[in-house]
């Protein structure tokens, strides 16, 4: 079994910015070079790719570009045709950006997830989108690409990706045959630890009501223990 992954070099992400002051574009770009490629007009060198390996860290849409040789058979696609191809578009690795289910799943990516086929690729380019503001930093670690997938056994799905609300309770890991799309979720189900995603959404909740009733707040004496000019005396404190 052969499972080397490719050489390549990849460049660190690039995050898109403006020119305001604080602007969290939410969108960052990984682009992968192959070193082995010279010059890719005139060689003769043909990097395939079948899967695409990563960890991720609150990424919550992926797309993958790839930028292939243009030969006379290849067909075009316009007279300003420069080879690039979109592989995978927006495809979701959170299933809600604002949480934290998939957040740092692992992911392994087919060519059964490819609209195109990966073959004579010159370059790749990785589209990272995180809408959420919660999150402002996101990436994708432990970035391997490989040449097959061909007796390679890969990890189950996430089990937000394959099962709903109902099926969720008392499973772990689900593969889906249908599309074969395969992932390992790092979570561990255990006696009397609450589940990370209840707690997770009571924890931003508590956030928002803490953050609305710090800006709400007023310098003026609320009076709690004074009665019409009088105090009752069962509700002052003793030492």
């Amino acid at each position: 079994m052969n499972d080397k992954p490719l050489s390549c070099t990849i460049k660190p992400a690039v995050c898109v910015t403006a020119d305001t002051k604080g602007f969290h574009s939410g969108c960052k770009i990984v682009d992968i070079s192959f070193p082995s490629i010279v010059n890719p007009e005139v060689t003769d060198e043909n990097v395939e790719i079948g899967e695409i390996r990563f960890q991720n860290f609150y990424v919550a849409f992926l797309t993958v570009k790839a930028k292939i040789k243009l030969t006379e058979d290849t067909p075009r696609e316009g007279p300003q045709d420069q080879g690039w191809r979109v592989a995978l578009r927006r495809f979701p690795l959170m299933p809600d950006p604002h949480g934290e289910t998939g957040a740092q799943d692992s992911f392994c990516l087919t060519r059964k997830h490819f609209s195109c086929d990966l073959s004579n690729i010159v370059s790749v380019r990785l589209i990272l989108q995180q809408p959420a503001p919660v999150w402002k930093e996101f990436k994708m670690e432990e970035l391997k690409l490989f040449r097959s997938s061909n007796g390679v056994r890969v990890p189950p799905l996430p089990t937000w990706v394959t099962e709903d609300d109902k099926t969720k309770v008392g499973k772990k890991e689900l593969e889906n045959e249908n599309t074969g799309v395969v992932a390992e979720k790092n979570s561990r189900a255990e006696v009397g630890v609450p589940d990370i995603d209840s707690l997770s959404a009571s924890l931003q909740q508590l956030w928002a009501l803490a953050e609305e009733a710090s800006s709400n707040q007023t310098e003026e004496s609320l009076g709690r223990y004074e009665v019409e000019g009088c105090y009752d005396i069962n509700l002052l404190a003793y030492s």
